[in-house]
């Protein structure tokens, strides 16, 4: 049992009070949950006072002794006051949220002796990783309020609401182009026909928080002589797509006063343009997908990433509401390592320091989990998305508390094998398509061969229930040596693992397809 200390008094029984929304009153009953997990009873000694404040920010909360002695815990509107909760929790009673199902409650008193209070940094949090955001209970104590892969429902404080079936590439719906072409930005019979199917899903949406107009995902973008001036007076590509959607955002603005127009920098429009600014009520969603993953993002010294910090920096200056599409594994590799993790905080501080409102740090979508550490890159970008100032002490303790929780007693030998993979790539650019074998040679891994294996044996001899969870991250290694050695029959062998955990090798192929690089090691037709 463990004992509740509010300001230094010992409390031995708590009940906790609503105010009458939904949402308030799940938070209380998550918090009468928690409190009875620590054994602390329901009953009179002290009054826990669970509700929204509207004076502080809509997803912020604020914990608090008063002076009456009671307690409080109030949210900035309904997802605040949920997460006020949790929150609590964490902060001092040390519980974690790891993974659904993977919780730990803590130890030793919780005590509460000085107020604390919160608000994320970022309006939208998405994530797409299955491990986690199947799961509305875990994205909420998470903070997550844009999951892919489910549903928030009201009383858990909902979702962030991008208008259904257009969150990206929607000028093909649109503008009645296919997907592989771009419609003429200047040509006012395709503003009249994209304001009008705007207008018409709306009707059928009148509650979406924002609605994404953006380019297809090609480069055709339209030449007319128009469009072709537009571009080069604004020294950008961005300079037509910019005024389009600007278009778009004035006529709905008096009808929809509370909505916003998204649209993308990306590929050729990712450079900021030298005229227009964006209207307010229009959000740039920048997309970092020529960018390199072994070095932080405003690392000048490297190729990939400067003209990318340069560009969200001019985007920041003519654009209110800015969000990012970032890109954290190899989308042709998801088995193998990709070893970012020492550069996943500095990035999303960067972000946060340029105005950036809205993170989608896309993942491994298409796999229930993945032979790397897809659930605890899961886990730190949630945390990283709600708190991307938090110090790299704190950012490596909540890594080593995953680890340990996830993998056992072994943990440290998982935990050596990615700091090594990290350390090795400092000196090389990790992109999104980048092959295994660029990023850390073969002449590399080969002399580690024993000592790598060694560290993967012993975090499974000391696993205990967790070994299937060591297994399954220890393909990565498996999948390394095959392309340094193929060897047939332990290809055999991970091919039937990859069936068993349902596991996608890359973007859009099942665990059916295997990448050529690896042929020969697969049987036949595998």
């Amino acid at each position: 049992m463990r004992k509740l200390i509010v300001k230094g008094r010992e409390i031995a029984s708590a009940r906790v009070r609503t105010g009458g929304s939904a949402q308030e009153k799940y938070a209380g009953e998550e918090l009468a949950k928690y409190l009875g997990k620590f054994g602390i009873p329901e009953g009179d000694d002290l009054r826990i006072d669970v509700h929204v404040d509207p004076a502080l920010p809509k997803e912020g909360y604020a914990v608090r002794p008063e002076e009456d002695g009671t307690l409080s815990i109030r949210g900035g509107g309904p997802r605040g006051v949920i997460y006020g909760v949790y929150g609590f929790l964490e902060h001092y009673a040390g519980t974690r949220f790891f993974m659904p199902g993977l919780e730990k409650l803590g130890e030793g008193d919780v005590v509460v002796d000085e107020a604390y209070s919160f608000a994320p940094v970022f309006e939208q949090r998405r994530c797409d990783w299955p491990c986690g955001s199947v799961s509305p209970d875990w994205c909420v104590k998470n903070g997550v309020n844009d999951p892919l892969h489910s549903t928030i429902p009201d009383e858990m404080g909902g979702n962030f609401r991008y208008v259904k079936g257009a969150f990206c590439h929607s000028m093909a719906q649109l503008a009645g182009v296919s997907a592989g072409e771009q419609p003429c930005l200047s040509d006012p019979e395709v503003l009249k026909r994209v304001i009008s199917n705007v207008r018409e899903i709306l009707k059928e949406q009148p509650d979406a928080s924002i609605l994404s107009v953006t380019q297809n995902d090609n480069g055709n973008y339209c030449k007319c002589p128009k469009c072709a001036a537009v571009d080069e007076e604004e020294g950008s590509h961005a300079g037509t797509l910019l005024r389009f959607v600007n278009a778009v955002a004035d006529d709905v603005a008096a009808d929809y006063p509370d909505l916003v127009i998204d649209t993308f920098a990306y590929m050729y429009s990712r450079k900021a343009p030298k005229i227009t600014k964006a209207r307010p009520n229009v959000c740039v969603r920048i997309c970092s997908i020529e960018c390199c993953r072994s070095h932080t993002l405003y690392d000048y010294t490297c190729w990939a990433n400067r003209d990318f910090a340069r560009d969200l920096k001019a985007w920041s200056a003519i654009c209110d509401r800015i969000y990012i599409w970032d890109y954290v594994i190899g989308f042709g590799h998801y088995v193998a390592p990709y070893p970012n993790f020492h550069v996943l905080r500095d990035n999303m501080r960067f972000y946060a320091e340029n105005s950036v409102r809205g993170m989608y740090p896309e993942g491994n979508y298409n796999s229930p989990s993945n032979g790397e550490f897809g659930e605890l890159r899961c886990y730190l970008l949630a945390k990283l998305m709600m708190d991307p100032f938090m110090s790299e002490v704190e950012y490596y303790a909540l890594m080593d508390e995953f680890l340990e929780a996830y993998y056992g007693a072994g943990w440290r030998y998982v935990r050596a094998f990615l700091d090594w993979t990290c350390a090795e790539v400092v000196n090389a650019h990790l992109m999104i398509g980048s092959m295994p074998l660029d990023n850390i040679p073969g002449d590399r891994w080969l002399p580690m061969t024993e000592t790598l294996d060694g560290w993967w044996d012993k975090a499974e001899e000391m696993a205990g229930d967790r070994v299937e969870y060591v297994r399954r991250s220890r393909l990565q290694w498996t999948y390394m040596k095959l392309m340094i050695r193929p060897d047939h029959e332990a290809a055999v062998r991970l091919y039937e693992d990859l069936a068993k955990w349902q596991i996608r090798v890359r973007e859009g192929a099942d665990w059916t397809v295997i990448h050529t690089d690896l042929e020969g090691s697969f049987p036949d037709g595998k």
